[in-house]
């Protein structure tokens, strides 16, 4: 492979050089044969769907040519660095498009989860993240929030959220909660963990009400090393996929904004399949119809578990979230009612017996009054026929007469 697209690359190797065009890879990646998306294409494609990828720009590839519909880019100028003039020097929001919508390709295994779904891309990040910003590889949230609205404008369905930033914003807050407002499934990657980060970082927009936080998992189907362990609502492939790269071919990428793509594509299927159902409803379909991860639901690193397309598009599920039932309490039964109770049994008993007597009696009247005359009538003598006597033995039968007697003389 050319090179590697990581989310969280050190940023000044990023700034040094946009990332190369990828290679023709003939297998079906890994990540594609886990969440085996094929086994919906027959029923859905995410043909109707636009999928905004807020993250560093997504550029021309044959594998997105026919589903790249509309682009902005909101990216701030950085003074410190020279533009490299290109729509997407990193790469990321490429990688991400791809896993969401990836198109067919003559010698190629790849495909996104939903080829038939559209690609929306609003550009957080230029050449490379913003100098300063702690943690890094993160943005401003007004930048996201600018994201956002222009996508709620563009009627995207689906808004994943690829770029993180690490501060809250009433600005950032109103537009989630206008997306949520406008009907659209919003989905945010939680980022990766740094060593060096300030003690208690939290990511936006993955850390608010209505939006769906995405962890990384690896070929294994376990977390990710570098993928964050807070406000995970799902896990999906993110460590070393393969995916489109910028201008042409496929390559290694690491990250959980790949991984947040992966639901992004499995919301895409979801709503193709059924348009009449709410962004909320979608995302409790997804919530509800996870694959089990190792360390079970609710699990701060994997969430619910691991997203799966073909159950989240087939199967039927009840909205709302499950409660759980009251813990019963015995009721405590008194001496009186005790009592009252073996009373109960006795009589019960007491009847049964009665009752049964009284069929016996009233079997033997009936067994009279029918078969009392026909007794009388043959002077209470069995009413079969008596068996014959057998023949002696010892009687022959003489022969019969003038047989043999000699003619008269």
């Amino acid at each position: 492979m050319s090179a590697t697209v990581c989310a969280f690359a050190p940023q000044q190797a990023i700034a040094q050089q946009c990332v190369p065009v990828g290679d023709r890879l003939a297998p079906v990646p890994w990540a594609q044969n886990m969440l085996a998306p094929d086994k919906v294409w027959p029923l859905s494609t995410g043909a109707g769907q636009r999928v905004a990828v807020v993250a560093t720009g997504v550029a021309d590839t044959p594998f997105l040519a026919s589903a790249l519909i509309g682009n902005t880019d909101v990216a701030p100028m950085d003074e410190n660095r020279q533009d490299s003039g290109r729509v997407d020097c990193l790469g990321i929001g490429t990688g991400v498009a791809g896993t969401v919508a990836g198109q067919p390709v003559q010698g190629a295994g790849f495909r996104g989860l939903a080829p038939g779904a559209r690609i929306l891309s609003a550009k957080a990040v230029g050449d490379a993240y913003p100098t300063g910003r702690q943690p890094p590889n993160s943005v401003a949230p007004g930048t996201l929030a600018t994201a956002i609205d222009w996508s709620i404008d563009q009627n995207a369905t689906i808004i994943v959220v690829a770029s993180i930033t690490y501060e809250d914003s009433e600005q950032l807050r109103a537009a989630v909660r206008r997306a949520v407002d406008s009907d659209a499934v919003v989905i945010a990657a939680v980022g990766e963990a740094n060593q060096n980060e300030p003690t208690g970082a939290t990511p936006y927009p993955a850390a608010y009400e209505g939006v769906l936080g995405v962890g990384a998992i690896g070929q294994e189907g376990t977390v990710a090393q570098e993928s964050r362990a807070e406000h995970v609502d799902l896990v999906a492939p993110g460590a070393n996929i393969v995916t489109t790269y910028p201008r042409d071919g496929l390559g290694s990428a690491s990250g959980t904004a790949f991984a947040a793509g992966y639901v992004g594509g499995a919301a895409a299927l979801v709503r193709a399949y059924r348009p009449n159902r709410s962004a909320a409803s979608v995302v409790h379909q997804l919530l509800a119809t996870a694959t089990p991860a190792p360390e079970g639901v609710g699990s701060a690193r994997y969430g619910h578990g691991i997203v799966n397309p073909y159950l989240a598009t087939l199967n039927r599920t009840v909205d709302g979230n499950p409660v759980q039932l009251p813990t019963m309490t015995p009721a405590v039964v008194t001496a009186e009612e005790l009592a009252r109770q073996q009373s109960w049994a006795a009589s019960s008993s007491l009847a049964f017996t009665l009752a049964g007597a009284a069929l016996t009696v009233a079997g033997l009247l009936t067994g009279i009054a029918v078969f009392g005359p026909r007794g009388r009538r043959r002077r209470w003598r069995s009413g079969f026929a008596p068996v014959p006597a057998a023949p002696s033995d010892t009687v022959s039968p003489s022969p019969p007469g003038g047989l043999f007697d000699d003619k008269r003389r």
